[in-house]
């Protein structure tokens, strides 16, 4: 899992249409897994520490917990039932996802979860939540649309090139279904490259033979704005 860098662009305009402009609860969710949420929604918190902010983050994805595996090796103190760890060199805390039947259940109902939002929320400023997949169906899975309604607001990750078409309105019709409030998509076009990243990385097969053209070259490529487009 890759850390997005909080000065990005995208990472600012994300920020200010969510908890820049008052939400103090959001779920990122995707249609299908690994499409980048759990990235996203690690960078959104990352910025939204940076102003002093205190967020919780919650990951409510069992099936599979990348999240909680990743900070596990960084945490101050072991995890117990439901206890929110800070993770202090990160600058805000985190409640791992829960492995329990019996704890998996109850954020299964939504009264239930809203409860334990309000709680959280005597503490923190915000929560960002890290859910599943909203196709991903399996005995242990806390459904993400049930995530989604509870919010305030919600993204959709969609990876660009990859997702399939019938997945993303599945996908949409759930959130409609639960009348979720969907601020909008996030488009991960890590596998959708640029005109300019395809035209530099050819270059690089005549690096041997030309070093420095190939740099001058690659220098005027990237000062053609014209080639900063998707392909």
């Amino acid at each position: 899992m890759q850390e997005l860098p909080i000065h990005y662009a995208e990472v600012e305009s994300i920020y200010n249409q969510t908890i820049g402009s008052g939400y103090k609860t959001l779920a990122i969710t995707s249609a299908k897994a690994g499409e980048g949420k759990t990235t996203i929604a690690q960078a959104i918190v990352e910025r939204a520490q940076i102003v002093g902010k205190k967020v919780l983050l919650v990951e409510m994805n069992t099936f599979n917990p990348a999240l909680s595996e990743k900070l596990r090796s960084i945490m101050t103190e072991p995890p117990t039932k439901n206890s929110i760890i800070p993770i202090e060199s990160k600058g805000y805390s985190f409640l791992p996802a829960p492995t329990k039947i019996q704890d998996i259940l109850q954020y299964r109902e939504s009264n239930l979860l809203l409860a334990s939002i309000k709680q959280w929320l005597v503490n923190f400023d915000c929560i960002i939540f890290d859910t599943s997949a909203l196709t991903s169906l399996n005995q242990s899975n806390i459904p993400a649309e049930i995530i989604c309604e509870v919010c305030e607001g919600a993204l959709l990750v969609i990876e660009a090139g990859t997702t399939p078409a019938n997945l993303i309105q599945e996908s949409v019709e759930k959130l409609k279904l639960n009348k979720v409030n969907l601020i909008g998509s996030i488009i991960n076009d890590k596998c959708n490259p640029s005109l300019l990243t395809e035209l530099q990385r050819e270059t690089y097969r005549l690096n041997r033979l030309l070093p420095n053209l190939m740099v001058k070259l690659r220098k005027k490529l990237a000062s053609l704005v014209l080639l900063n487009i998707s392909v």
